[in-house]
């Protein structure tokens, strides 16, 4: 089990919102003026800080870590940031206009009660978008190198594409499309990304055997500075109609 009131201590210093990912979404017309969205599995709140500044929306976020839910409440103030989860939003029924969620779904252990949820809580016109990995990108990913089970770990925990997709039909929504935000494919090992490993800023490092983890490390700040390139890695937005 992984402690995110702990991991929250260390989390905003080598993880952010993407720029990238929230104009992906921004070319839906999804935080317009007087909209309701919710940030579902809000962390930090990188992703509310970043929106609730550029855009006229409203802004909410659910989190059920304290650790977690308490940066975000500290940085975005004045903003609603609720204790909530897959069982339970503690919003009105038809309230939501969009619904996000980034780097989550995997973190979530029943998506039949997560669509149930997040069906009741959206707008009769409301959207749900999705970011995640799927199995082929994970599989995608340069690190994997370094730490041999890491691939076949992620796969245990995320959820593939038409898995999700599956789910949220059989709970209600309308499939509506897939975007894909394609990572370079060239990838330098930097200080920055050392850094992130050192501080298991990405869950998947908490959950690995600690002598595979130990050097694994080692052997990425050997290369430090080296180029590696990869294909196929990246992330997907899954986009949902109620």
């Amino acid at each position: 089990m992984i402690d995110y009131t702990k991991a929250s201590k260390t989390y905003d210093n080598t993880r952010n919102s993407s720029d990238l990912i929230i104009d992906i979404m921004s070319n839906r017309g999804v935080f317009g003026e007087n909209k309701n969205i919710l940030d579902f599995g809000c962390g930090t709140g990188n992703y509310l800080q970043r929106i609730s500044f550029k855009f006229p929306c409203n802004c909410y976020g659910a989190e059920p870590s304290i650790g977690m839910r308490e940066k975000a409440i500290e940085k975005n103030p004045g903003l609603t940031i609720a204790d909530g989860n897959h069982e339970n939003l503690p919003f009105e029924d038809n309230f939501f206009d969009f619904v996000f969620m980034t780097d989550v779904i995997h973190h979530v252990p029943d998506l039949n009660s997560l669509f149930k949820n997040l069906y009741l809580k959206l707008t009769q016109t409301g959207l749900v978008c999705i970011v995640t990995e799927g199995w082929k990108q994970i599989e995608s990913r340069w690190y994997n190198n370094y730490f041999p089970s890491l691939s076949k770990n992620e796969k245990n925990r995320y959820p593939d594409i038409d898995k999700i997709v599956t789910h949220s039909i059989d709970n209600g929504f309308s499939f509506d499309t897939l975007e894909i935000k394609k990572n370079p494919e060239e990838n330098e090992i930097t200080s920055q990304f050392i850094k992130l490993v050192e501080e298991k800023g990405y869950s998947m490092f908490r959950i690995l055997d600690e002598d595979e983890y130990t050097e694994g490390l080692s052997n990425l700040k050997r290369d430090l500075g080296k180029i590696i390139t990869t294909k196929d890695a990246g992330e997907t937005l899954i986009w949902l109609r109620k």
